[in-house]
């Protein structure tokens, strides 16, 4: 992939081209997938396809058939990634040095994994909420990419976040275990955060986080006097930036370190990103963490 340009980008419209842009033109073949399960139970065969692992090709099938087929295991059969996507009110900033609002940088990156957890036939799923579950799609195979894109493309950010209660499907009783990536802002009290990701782990999910902030929103960068509009009903406030800007990334860092404590002390993949930079970057990361995590 050649130099990220923001312009570029946000001239895309179609949100699965966006998708398709940044993984094939960077991750392809880059990574293993990491949203396979580990269990050693055997559940099923499907078919070999170019590119999986030929360790678990059914010796015996093959033999008996000249077919090519995998052993699939438990954990493969019933872990699914889902993409939860933070469509608040406050998704919907845009400084003037990113190409795209938080929401639509998050969808691309939901869209990116949906895209690679397709290609690897594992199930992909989304839960789209602000202060509740706008869009619930559980994992699934056929069509499923087609189904995320066009909800995330028709979803407009409004009204205020409240993880616990737009992500309560997934600790009810009859959802299966699986990778729940949250992709958010995270601009919530640090404790409300904590409880719901220990209600998730406590189902027996997975979790990943992904911190999306608009460069703005990192290091206020702002010159003039300006009158700041809370974008989930938190009022205005007209302030003088510079004389602001030192307590604001102080708060910013404690911000920053909870999360990533909180991640930490549960063992969790965290990944920070800024709507500035090329989108296979956070990516990247993400993919990474996860691989480390599961190894």
């Amino acid at each position: 992939m050649g130099a990220y340009d923001p312009a570029v980008f946000a001239a895309i419209d179609s949100l699965d081209l966006r998708a398709r842009w940044v993984v094939e033109g960077y991750m392809a073949g880059m990574h293993r997938s990491p949203f396979k399960g580990a269990s050693v139970e055997f559940a099923q065969h499907r078919g070999y396809v170019p590119g999986d692992d030929p360790r678990h090709l059914d010796w015996k099938v093959l033999g008996r058939s000249d077919r090519l087929v995998l052993k699939r295991y438990e954990a493969e059969t019933d872990l699914g990634c889902t993409l939860c996507v933070d469509g608040s009110a406050s998704m919907a900033y845009r400084g003037a040095r990113a190409g795209v609002d938080k929401y639509r940088y998050a969808a691309v990156l939901a869209a990116c994994l949906a895209w690679l957890v397709g290609e690897q036939r594992d199930r992909a799923g989304l839960v789209l909420f602000n202060q509740q579950a706008v869009v619930d799609h559980p994992p699934a195979l056929q069509g499923q990419l087609t189904r995320i894109c066009r909800a995330l493309e028709a979803h407009q950010p409004a009204l205020g976040t409240d993880a616990a209660k737009g992500l309560e499907r997934l600790h009810a009783p009859a959802t299966r275990r699986g990778l729940v990536v949250l992709i958010s802002d995270l601009l919530d009290e640090p404790a409300a955060i904590a409880a719901c990701i220990d209600r998730l782990r406590h189902h027996g999910h997975d979790l990943a986080l992904v911190w999306v902030l608009d460069p703005d929103e990192r290091d206020l960068r702002v010159e003039a006097v300006s009158r700041f509009q809370g974008l989930e009903g938190e009022g205005e406030l007209t302030a003088e930036p510079r004389a602001l800007r030192s307590a604001y990334a102080a708060e910013v860092e404690r911000h920053r370190l909870e999360m990533a404590t909180i991640c930490r002390r549960r063992k969790l993949a965290f990944v920070e990103c800024a709507t500035d930079e090329a989108p296979h970057l956070p990516l990247n990361r993400l993919l990474l963490a996860l691989h480390e995590e599961r190894r």
